[in-house]
């Protein structure tokens, strides 16, 4: 059933009515064995394309997983040089957004500024309009590529500013209300953005048209929701195909179509989930502590998708999982520990950290760490082994850990979802 601005309250009752027709179904295994090979893959894209996926997380089925077995056999690696002041970056980086032979790096807490690369690693610009006139910013919260032109949103004060892709500022618009981070739909051209509604006529989502028009509310406020900390940052994610909506403490991942707000997947942890209701008795440093010390299961607004996965993190008393959830065949893979990587037997990522573009996911690592772990696996291949591995499948890695071998900069490792 599609989500309107009056149909909200009505999401609980998806977990009961699915869990009750996933326990029939379950009854009915002997039955589903019969069918046909081509029959269930069948039902499979049927469930994918239609249906709402129950994603059921047992951690007692975790295993240690490898990268090959969720992402296309390449791996990227990009070093953004800082060969001058002005292209050496700070720890924080919030956001990392390509954009065809770009790179736009946000940084919210130090510079607040966004830093432009080209894919090459080497530094273009920058956008860096902190001050309180005209075409300036004393807070921003995210950017967007809307017809080869940056938009900052999540701006303050609140105002939507353009950029060109150099980093020049164009115009800006003055806004009446004040919204978070959000993004650009190209699937139906209308910007997404959300804000941590407060009270009864408030909305977390609003959309507009690229006019900045025909607002449409989706998620009206509702007193039981659990307060969040998190900016709403990643809450929108884009398949190829399709623009998503997750947020933290909710069990459910929406999919925006036809100008509505679709269930696509539900979490469900059993025992392992952590009583929400506990959270709301604590005062904010309270529930920090809890989350930090051994909180169970919960949704924590951090995802990718793709048109055959989903990836999330969870986390259950300070230990971390990597969760993803196999589309056609509806099957969770919950990884424990590090990914190994076997592609190219480079560095092991712990948890994805970003989302790149549609498709291309990834993490960073700064330079001389990378190649610190590439003196690392010198001593522990051997010499002759490690010269084999360098020249053949870690090349890449082994060419960008030495060139970036002195550099605080981050190196990027790109990889691409299946």
């Amino acid at each position: 059933m599609p989500i309107t601005t009056s149909s909200f309250p009505q999401l609980s009752l998806y977990k009961v009515y699915f869990n009750c027709i996933y326990r029939w179904l379950w009854l009915l295994g002997g039955l589903i064995l019969l069918l046909t090979s081509s029959c269930k893959q069948k039902k499979n894209v049927e469930k994918q394309e239609r249906g709402l996926a129950m994603v059921s997380v047992d951690l007692s089925q975790s295993r240690t997983g490898k990268l090959s077995e969720f992402f296309e056999p390449e791996i990227s690696y990009i070093w953004l040089a800082d060969d001058s002041e002005e292209a050496q970056l700070n720890a924080g980086l919030n956001q990392i957004k390509f954009h065809e032979n770009k790179i736009y790096i946000l940084d919210i807490y130090s510079c607040k500024c966004i830093s432009i690369f080209n894919k090459s690693g080497k530094y273009i610009g920058k956008i860096d309009a902190f001050g309180e006139g005209p075409g300036e910013y004393l807070d921003l919260d995210a950017l967007a590529v809307v017809n080869e032109e940056v938009v900052l949103l999540g701006v303050y004060p609140s105002k939507l500013m353009w950029f060109n892709l150099e980093g020049d500022f164009l115009r800006e618009l003055i806004l009446k209300d004040r919204f978070g981070p959000g993004v650009f739909s190209v699937f139906d051209n209308r910007y997404y953005l959300y804000s941590s509604a407060r009270n009864v006529a408030a909305f977390f989502i609003q959309t507009l048209n690229e006019d900045l028009q025909d607002t449409i509310n989706f998620l009206p406020f509702y007193s039981d929701r659990l307060e969040s900390e998190m900016s709403g940052r990643n809450y929108f994610q884009k398949s190829k195909q399709h623009l998503y909506f997750g947020m933290t403490f909710l069990d459910t991942i929406f999919q925006f179509e036809n100008q509505q707000m679709i269930p696509m997947f539900i979490f469900a942890y059993g025992n392992y989930g952590q009583d929400l209701e506990e959270l709301k008795g604590l005062e904010i440093r309270d529930r920090l502590k809890l989350i930090n010390s051994r909180a169970k299961l919960y949704f924590q607004g951090r995802y990718y998708v793709s048109e055959k996965q989903l990836y999330t993190i969870l986390s259950y008393e300070k230990k971390v999982y990597n969760l993803f959830y196999d589309r056609e065949k509806s099957q969770t893979h919950v990884i424990e520990g590090k990914l190994i990587n076997d592609i190219d037997e480079g560095h092991d990522p712990k948890i994805i950290e970003y989302g790149f573009e549609a498709g291309k996911v990834g993490v960073r690592i700064a330079g001389k760490d990378l190649y610190q772990a590439l003196v690392e696996k010198n001593k522990l291949m051997g010499q002759v082994d490690f010269e084999n591995w360098a020249k053949n499948k870690g090349r890449n890695f082994a060419k960008t850990a030495l060139a970036a071998k002195d550099s605080e900069n981050p190196v990027l490792i790109v990889y691409t979802l299946k």
